[in-house]
């Protein structure tokens, strides 16, 4: 290892730490004692650098998701009692160029993310727990599917041979069987949980949100029901993102956030706008306004997805009429 060890250091100030984590390997940086080091990334690489910054007094430890390779140390460093961040890559990213880092390397990768935590001062989440990291496994691997599925039927769709049609039939048959089984998996998985149940429960008890909508939301949002509408609609990007200059005032456009989510939330407006009174009004009110209809359901989207929220937080199901408080 190289620096100095973390039991040299003055503890009159908090660390952060920055972690670029790989399949092999964890490139670590330290604020502000500049120690730098490397581990393995493994079980014992994890021992090693808890032992390490074990006389820190650590503000927060930053680290990117990488798939599959981050979590077991995220749960090794949250286990410990230490303070997690699972960062935005591209926030990240424009940070560095904001400080005219323009190169990347692991090492250089780490001691970024360090002083992302020492700048931004951003609070550390609740890690998902493990049986909704597998969940969220099995809803990419459906989302694959799906796509899939669309461009075999489109290639159905625009061939003439029917030899090659009859082949392409066979592969939407089965890539429609593949989905169909993991929509069995992902529903078994989300049943088993009390917990889980509970809050799909809530969901598909709104009009407009069914199984698949609920399960995305309970594997890609986890946040929901525990922060404000505004922070749950810019994570699921489908908060409006003000475009002024001057006297220019710009069309606002939903951005950022986690696309899988504002496409689902969007899908399940369309059922929303037919099947709930309350925002089936809301959607003609503002079609009425001339409205574009794309503009509007993202609105009903919005509107959805701030509904499960509230719910969600206050524990109950859906209701014709809101409780009204006591």
């Amino acid at each position: 290892m190289q620096g100095q060890e973390a039991t040299e250091v003055s503890s009159g100030q908090k660390s952060n730490i920055g972690i670029d984590v790989s399949k092999h390997w964890l490139d670590v940086h330290v604020l502000p004692s500049l120690q730098v080091f490397r581990v393995p990334n493994d079980a014992q690489g994890h021992r090693r650098l808890k032992r390490h910054i074990a006389g820190l007094e650590i503000a927060c430890v930053a680290l990117e998701p990488t798939g599959k390779w981050h979590r077991a140390l995220c749960r090794s460093l949250i286990a410990a009692g230490l303070p997690v961040m699972v960062t935005d890559p591209a926030r990240v990213r424009m940070f560095a160029k904001i400080t005219g880092l323009l190169a990347k390397t692991d090492r250089l990768d780490a001691a970024v993310l360090a002083a992302f935590a020492a700048t931004m001062g951003a609070a550390a989440r609740p890690l998902p727990s493990e049986a909704i990291d597998a969940i969220a496994e099995l809803i990419t691997a459906r989302d694959g599917a799906v796509a899939e599925l669309v461009r075999l039927k489109n290639q159905q769709h625009a061939a003439c041979d029917r030899f090659l049609k009859r082949q392409l039939l066979k592969r939407i048959r089965a890539a429609e069987k593949v989905i169909e089984n993991l929509d069995a998996e992902i529903q078994r998985r989300i049943k088993a949980d009390p917990a889980l149940a509970a809050r799909q429960a809530i969901l598909c008890s709104i009009p407009g949100i069914g199984e698949v909508t609920a399960a995305l939301a309970i594997a890609k949002l986890p946040e929901l029901g525990s922060l404000s509408d505004k922070e749950i609609a810019m994570l699921a990007g489908l908060a409006p993102i003000a475009d002024q200059s001057g006297k220019r005032d710009g069309q606002r456009r939903v951005q950022g956030g986690r696309p899988c989510l504002a496409r689902g939330f969007y899908i399940a407006s369309l059922s929303a706008v037919r099947c709930n009174p309350t925002l089936k009004a809301f959607y003609r009110r503002l079609r009425l306004a001339k409205k574009p209809p794309k503009c509007a359901l993202i609105a009903v989207a919005r509107k959805l997805l701030l509904l499960a929220n509230t719910l969600i937080a206050q524990n109950r199901m859906w209701l014709p009429t809101a409780p009204k408080p006591a």
